[in-house]
């Protein structure tokens, strides 16, 4: 079940939803191309912002190309100047629109600059309609025939390409599963578990109605685990097995299991700060003293765990998907070192030219003319990249069977959900994840009650038909950008 749980990591392959596009925090879009590892450090966390190459070169003068290849580069909101909506809100500025225009008919090559350069509390962004989109805070107004000329072209494209705006209604902050109701923060563990069992019962051998006595015994607070206890030393044994330690034998009365299941947690990626080596070391008396979510998280590691081993993976796999993987693996590889040899050749490029130019930086319409002459190149590479990704990607579909997608996602960090371990109507279900910025998310869980099923139903129609018309819109700017050109 490949969801974010509570650490923001990805876990339990039942679950799944698209991967290699990033969110741009500037015009937050979900990006394929979305660059830039910040290095600045918040705590022990690292910055995870990332922007399109388009709103790097327009609002602050950066190549993309550059800035992905930079290793100590920090992040425009990191270093206080970042001129998003959301940045400048938080400080109390309004937002400034699109602003690019005007930023270049006053001798500026980016929002940023020009920013500096008059004011940052100048220009402001107005509704369409009112005279004009990127407006001096100063000026007195416009003319009726400058309105009439700016408003036009704007309701046009509203006709053509906007819809109603329509809303997810508040979701329910309770859950009901198997007569337990879950809170909004442990529910995504318990929704987890259950779904990884209704999906390889089969392969695990697990009794009927197993699974829903684990959750019940876990939420109850009681001292006797004795279904939980066995089921996670069944999962610790399969994982055991496959790594050819058949010496070990487990049973829910050799208090061993807890002390064996920490040396794999150890050992293995997973970083759970709430099991410190030190727990393990000191006897099971530290497991029953665990709340119902730490038990939770050790039930879903150890599920994660089980996935990795051939008897799970000769479940999910067969000879054909082995192939695609193979193939899809090759040319992502492929893809990538072309990509590599692009940036490689763009920034030789720049060096020579520095050189020609007796060593003077260049300007950003020095660099913009130089990448200009491998758009063709860049296309093809973008192109094969994205086309590598894609087959990646339906290369790692197991069989419809064993996974669960996503009904909807929403670039806010909201997703819905219809899952074969929830029944209650209406069955879907939100999966907050929280805002793309959060250092350290915590995801929260929601029902709808049957009230509200119509309009979760006209939401999902709705973010649909935008994402066709966003689409269609970025095939008419393309169209129009070949013809310019």
């Amino acid at each position: 079940m490949a969801m974010e749980n509570m650490n923001g990591q990805i876990v339990n392959a039942a679950i799944g939803e698209p991967k290699k596009m990033k969110s741009c925090h500037q015009c937050r879009k979900l990006r394929s191309d979305a660059v830039g590892n910040c290095v600045t450090k918040k705590g022990a966390k690292t910055c995870v912002l990332k922007y399109c190459p388009r709103c790097l070169l327009t609002r602050y003068g950066e190549i993309g190309e550059e800035v992905a290849v930079n290793n100590n580069w920090v992040c425009p909101k990191c270093r206080e100047i970042c001129n998003c909506s959301s940045c400048r809100n938080n400080k109390g500025e309004k937002p400034t629109g699109k602003l690019t225009t005007t930023a270049k008919k006053n001798g500026c090559s980016n929002v940023s600059e020009f920013l500096k350069k008059e004011g940052s509390d100048k220009y402001f962004y107005r509704r369409k309609g009112k005279c004009a989109e990127e407006i001096n805070d100063s000026s007195a107004g416009c003319s009726e025939e400058n309105a009439a000329a700016r408003t036009k072209p704007v309701l046009k494209e509203k006709e053509e390409f906007q819809l109603e705006e329509v809303r997810l209604p508040q979701g329910i902050g309770s859950i009901t599963v198997s007569s337990v109701d879950l809170h909004p923060e442990n529910a995504g563990s318990v929704l987890q578990f259950l779904e990884f069992c209704l999906t390889f019962r089969e392969a695990l051998g697990l009794r009927d109605g197993q699974a829903d006595l684990v959750v019940r015994e876990v939420l109850s607070g009681s001292q006797e685990h004795s279904t939980l206890t066995q089921t996670i030393i069944q999962l610790l044994s399969l994982t055991l097995v496959d790594r050819g330690d058949i010496s070990v034998g487990l049973s829910a009365t050799d208090d061993r299991w807890f002390t064996i299941l920490g040396k794999c947690l150890v050992e293995s990626e997973v970083k759970l700060d709430d099991f410190p080596p030190e727990m393990f070391q000191k006897g099971i008396s530290e497991y029953e003293e665990m709340d119902s979510l730490q038990k939770l998280k050790l039930l879903n590691f150890v599920c994660d765990e089980a996935l990795g081993t051939s008897v799970m993976r000769n479940f999910i796999e067969n000879p054909e998907y082995v192939e695609k993987k193979k193939k899809a693996e090759e040319k992502l590889n492929a893809a990538e070192a072309r990509e590599k040899q692009l940036y490689k050749k763009i920034k030789d490029d720049f060096a020579k030219a520095e050189a020609n130019n007796h060593g003077v930086a260049l300007t950003i319409e020095q660099r913009v003319a130089i990448i200009s002459q491998m758009s063709a190149e860049s296309e093809e590479v973008h192109f094969e990249k994205k086309k590598a990704l894609e087959m990646q990607s339906k290369s790692q579909e197991y069989n419809d069977a064993l996974r669960t997608h996503p009904v909807e996602l929403d670039d806010n960090g909201l997703i819905l959900w219809n899952l074969k371990s929830y029944n209650e109507e209406p069955t879907i279900l939100l999966q907050d994840l929280g805002s793309c910025s959060d250092i350290c998310p915590h995801e929260k869980w929601y029902s709808f009650s049957s009230e509200q099923k119509p309009q979760v139903e006209k939401y999902i129609t709705f973010k649909r038909k935008k994402c066709r018309l966003e689409k269609k819109m970025e095939k008419k700017e393309k169209k129009r950008k070949t013809i310019l050109q």
